[in-house]
């Protein structure tokens, strides 16, 4: 079963490796429109197989062509009849690398003991597929550890029969995926029954499916589903479609971003729970931590920007992550893929020590203080996170914090012992928005900064995306209100990143 469907990166990173995977099946029996059962002489589609690995060859791919049996794979006659039979068949059938490769294929089981050496598994369509693709053991756990390891899946017209049986948990992995594959009105317009139709199978499952607005015209659809990728084709017309698009996944897959610098940390609380006042003025336990999209949506911002990313914490180890984050509107895309995608999924969990990344601090861009109320637990009164970022500012590293993240700032000072704050424009969580949440407003961000004399301000209405940048003695300093404000915080950061960088070339 593909228990997350989570997502590795190919360790192949030199040519790209492709699996194209063929039926071994040449007779089935199926039921025609009529409702009788009858006998098919078939096997691949050729076109189905010919033109993907053009495409890939072309695209200077190493190409596999395996099956699950091994040895010949056989080719349905009709596939090599008139408009049928393309110039891509006619020059896989001819070609002196190619006219051999169908009459004795690997087994895909002995290239599946290294599938994370290959960037794509294809699955070439033709009748035969519903002999030995569908409902194949074997296949399904080979397409499981395919999307786990972070291998493309592609299949085409009847190839993806052999995706239904993967599984995601107990539930299909196909579920709520968007997917294409030979239409129940092809089925019936070549003259079989729809009732076991590649898209009858897939609606059954819960699969999204779609296709073109007429028959046997090219409809290519592509899907990630917690990281996975998968990527399918209508029709023998779509064949050479699917191909480019695994071809155009892999390019993206191998290209790494653009560097822009040197990176970012983003710190993070170590604090679980912590004491409060609340608007009655009663103390009160608060089960808290990081806010989720806090670190989440900048990550996104920092890594699409091409900045290296280190997430981090005062005292190392995990990071608590406040519950409510993770609740309705305030769980977003940005934190749903933090959490879920590979990459990052586990970040949280075992967080570098703040102090051993600032033993070379000159050699990040930035430093952003992630918030959540736990940040009043550790960041509130750090002595040693107050020397950090006065060492930050001071060798022009860019500080930016959001939320309760600000709080960290408060304790920084100049060299005459004065807050680096006063007279600083910033903002924070406000006291309006400390009160709506139920906590008294004494001891709210706003208030901290207030009474080192930073020039505060915020939103026209609570809880509204509010980001100020502050440049003072050569100090840089971006601050975001709320939650609402992460991303655009982020982005101001990368924004003077760049430009610094820029400065420097």
């Amino acid at each position: 079963e593909l228990a997350t469907m989570g997502c590795k990166q190919s360790r192949n990173t030199g040519v790209g490796r492709v699996i194209i995977l063929c039926t071994n099946t040449s007779k089935i029996e199926m039921e025609d429109v009529k409702g009788e059962k009858v006998t098919k002489e078939t096997g691949l589609w050729l076109e189905e197989a010919a033109a993907p690995y053009k495409v890939f060859k072309a695209a200077g791919l190493d190409v596999t062509i395996a099956s699950l049996s091994g040895g010949e794979v056989p080719v349905d006659a009709g596939s090599k009849q008139g408009d049928f039979y393309t110039e891509d068949c006619k020059a896989f059938d001819e070609g002196a690398a190619t006219k051999g490769l169908l009459s004795s294929t690997k087994k895909l089981a002995d290239l599946a003991k290294n599938i994370k050496s290959y960037d794509a598994i294809y699955l070439a369509g033709g009748f035969g597929t519903i002999g030995d693709f569908k409902g194949s053991e074997e296949l399904t756990s080979i397409i499981t550890k395919a999307f786990e390891e972070g291998v493309i899946v592609a299949a085409v017209c009847h190839g993806p029969v052999g995706l239904l049986g993967v599984k995601e948990g107990k539930e299909s992995a196909l579920k709520g995926m968007a997917v294409t594959g030979f239409s129940s009105a092809e089925e019936k317009a070549v003259g079989y029954s729809e009732k076991n139709s590649v898209q009858a199978e897939m609606e059954k499952l819960g699969a999204v499916y779609t296709c073109a607005a007429e028959p046997f015209h090219p409809h290519v659809v592509t899907a990630e589903k917690n990281g996975a990728i998968c990527v399918t084709g209508q029709n023998p017309a779509s064949s050479k479609g699917a191909a480019e698009k695994v071809v155009e996944l892999i390019k993206k897959k191998k290209t790494p971003p653009p560097t822009t610098g040197g990176g970012v940390i983003i710190l993070c609380t170590n604090t679980a729970k912590i004491e409060l006042e609340d608007v009655k003025g009663e103390t009160v336990t608060k089960d808290t931590g990081v806010w989720l999209e806090e670190a989440a949506a900048p990550y996104k911002v920092f890594k699409d920007g091409g900045l290296e990313v280190t997430v981090a914490s005062l005292s190392g180890g995990e990071v608590p992550v406040d519950a409510a984050s993770k609740q309705g509107d305030f769980y977003t895309e940005d934190c749903k893929a933090f959490e879920e995608g590979e990459a990052t999924k586990g970040l949280l969990s075992s967080t570098p020590k703040l102090s051993e990344l600032a033993k070379n601090l000159k050699s990040y861009d930035a430093i952003f203080l992630a918030g959540g109320f736990g940040t009043i637990g550790d960041f509130k009164g750090s002595k040693d996170l107050a020397a950090i970022l006065a060492q930050a500012f001071k060798e022009g590293v860019i500080v930016g914090a959001v939320c309760h993240g600000p709080i960290g700032l408060v304790g920084v000072e100049e060299e005459g012992k004065e807050s680096a704050l006063k007279g600083m424009a910033v903002t924070g969580f406000s006291s309006a928005e400390e009160k709506a949440v139920g906590y008294s407003d004494k001891n709210s961000v706003q208030a901290e900064m207030e009474k080192v004399g930073a020039v505060y301000s915020c939103a026209d209405a609570p809880f509204k995306s509010h980001v100020v940048t502050a440049e003072k003695d050569g100090k840089v300093c971006v601050t975001g209100q709320n939650p609402a404000s992460s991303k655009g915080a982020a982005e101001k950061v990368l924004e003077l990143i760049k430009k610094k960088n820029a400065k420097a070339e």
